[in-house]
């Protein structure tokens, strides 16, 4: 009898991080996670930064957990996490400074900088991206205004996975998915764009080699291989952008079908096969970003964050407040009480949810309900509604109709969500796998070590591997109207 494969994904969140061993079993995965662990930025002189020494310990911590589970025997190990955010090392491979993150003021009004440089349409064409305040480009130019010295002596920039699998393995490259998200990559090229880079006249030297997702790039050292007792282990090169491991988990890809990854941000978009930065395209509102095997045509908007963080706000005073308690309670209460744009720049970096919420209540001239079913509620709708501009956009740009939405990513937990979306879409909802980033990462792990043969064949495996719903669309007048009347705040 043929020996099962098994596989080992590290999936880091910008929130939280996960372990996943999958076992491939009769054209399926089985999915189990064995480690579980938050990710938590922290402040240093009033700078928000990631706390890599703790993630680094947590990733070895995920090792000794698929160990300790009984899984001794694994293949490989992929590692995915958010995109945008780097560590520059040294000629030494020293760590130069704590990697700041996405949210930290560093980037501030760096926009204008970036515009002044070049046009935005321009950028668009080689990068895929739009100009923003989050990316990679956008922080070394940052880097570059008020900490020159740090990419003077500079010697390798490393993405997060990146850095990790270097960790692992002593692998030096830059896998292409989540280079994709720094705005530093041209995009048809799926190489470093010389354009960008002698534009902001950043140091190229500083930049590895693109790495293809699904690359074996070494055996794990033998330090981890002996404190762990596991031996032979591949590291591979999965998509190493979260969203493109989700991404190659959707169970299905039509022409009349949109996607939903969704979790602390959410993407919606299409899973294309080629590169689109035409005018049309630019004018949509829609970025390119690398897929495994596939491009990815999306929007980025705001995800479950608000829903999570004031759900942790609560559970502070009330600790036996379950999940399932607040969905319930969302669901009963009355809708559209009042309206909120989860977009909105007074969102993007709130501790405190509920003074945010009254906050832009008050910005926008609407009446506020304190009660928190409401506000539960009213976030859960505010995302629903914020497909339906995106919707509308991709029908006119593509000039057809879609009839349908494929969703997966921790969302699909919230069947409220999904009901939501679908009537506010008017498209049915089919839910895909809750772990799907775990779930592409162990398929494209599976596709390196020669067990998935055809590329095509992961998306069979995916929709195997996990039980599919369908929410069917309902009172969509209804949510149009509401849409309708704050349109202008979308």
């Amino acid at each position: 009898m043929k020996k099962e494969k098994k596989y080992l994904a590290i999936d880091i969140g910008a929130s939280n991080g996960k372990a996943v061993c999958g076992v491939l079993r009769n054209g399926k995965f089985e999915l189990n996670e064995v480690y579980r662990f938050p990710n938590e930025p922290v402040y240093i002189n009033n700078s928000l930064r990631w706390n890599i020494v703790s993630l680094w310990k947590e990733v070895q911590n995920c090792i000794s957990a698929c160990r300790a589970e009984g899984f001794d025997d694994i293949s490989s190990i992929g590692i995915d996490t958010w995109g945008v955010d780097f560590v520059l090392l040294d000629k030494n491979r020293q760590i130069l400074q704590i990697p700041y993150h996405y949210r930290d003021n560093l980037t501030k009004g760096v926009e204008k900088i970036i515009s002044k440089k070049i046009n935005e349409e321009k950028l668009y064409t080689i990068t895929g991206l739009f100009i923003n305040k989050v990316t990679s480009l956008s922080q070394m130019v940052s880097l570059k205004e008020k900490s020159k010295w740090i990419l003077d002596i500079a010697d390798v920039f490393l993405m997060m996975p990146d850095f990790f699998r270097y960790l692992l393995s002593g692998n030096i490259g830059c896998e292409l998915t989540v280079a994709s998200s720094s705005q530093l990559l041209d995009i048809r090229e799926k190489k470093w764009s010389e354009k960008v880079f002698d534009t902001f006249n950043l140091p190229i030297r500083i930049m590895p080699e693109i790495i293809q997702p699904g690359t074996i790039c070494g055996k794990m050292y033998k330090q981890f291989s002996d404190e762990y007792s596991l031996k032979d282990v591949n590291i591979v090169a999965t998509a190493g952008h979260d969203t493109a491991s989700a991404a190659a988990a959707v169970p299905f890809v039509s022409e009349d079908t949109l996607f939903i990854s969704s979790g602390t941000w959410i993407v919606f978009g299409l899973i294309s096969n080629s590169v689109k930065t035409d005018e049309e395209t630019y004018k949509s509102g829609f970025i390119n970003e690398a897929g495994f095997n596939s491009v990815l045509i999306v929007r980025n908007l705001a995800g479950l964050y608000l829903f999570e963080n004031f759900y942790r706000q609560l559970l502070e005073k009330n600790k036996k407040l379950t999940y399932r308690d607040i969905i319930s309670s969302a669901a009963s209460t009355k809708g559209f009480k009042f309206f909120i744009n989860p977009n909105d720049s007074i969102f993007f970096l709130t501790e405190n949810v509920e003074s945010a919420v009254r906050e832009y209540c008050l910005k926008t001239e609407q009446k506020y309900s304190e009660n928190p079913a409401d506000i539960f509620r009213t976030i859960l709708e505010g995302i629903a509604i914020s497909f339906i501009k995106p919707k509308e956009d991709l029908e006119r740009y593509m000039k057809k109709a879609f009839n349908k939405i494929c969703m997966v990513g921790g969302g699909v937990r919230n069947n409220l969500l999904s009901q939501m979306i679908a009537d506010a879409t008017g498209l049915d909802v089919i839910t895909g796998h809750a772990e799907a980033t775990s779930l592409g990462n162990l398929c494209i792990q599976a596709f390196a070590d020669g067990e998935i043969k055809d590329i095509s064949k992961i998306r069979d495996i995916a929709a195997n591997s996990c039980k599919m719903r369908v929410f069917h669309p309902g009172n969509t007048e209804k949510w149009l109207k509401h849409f309708e009347k704050f349109r202008n705040l979308l």
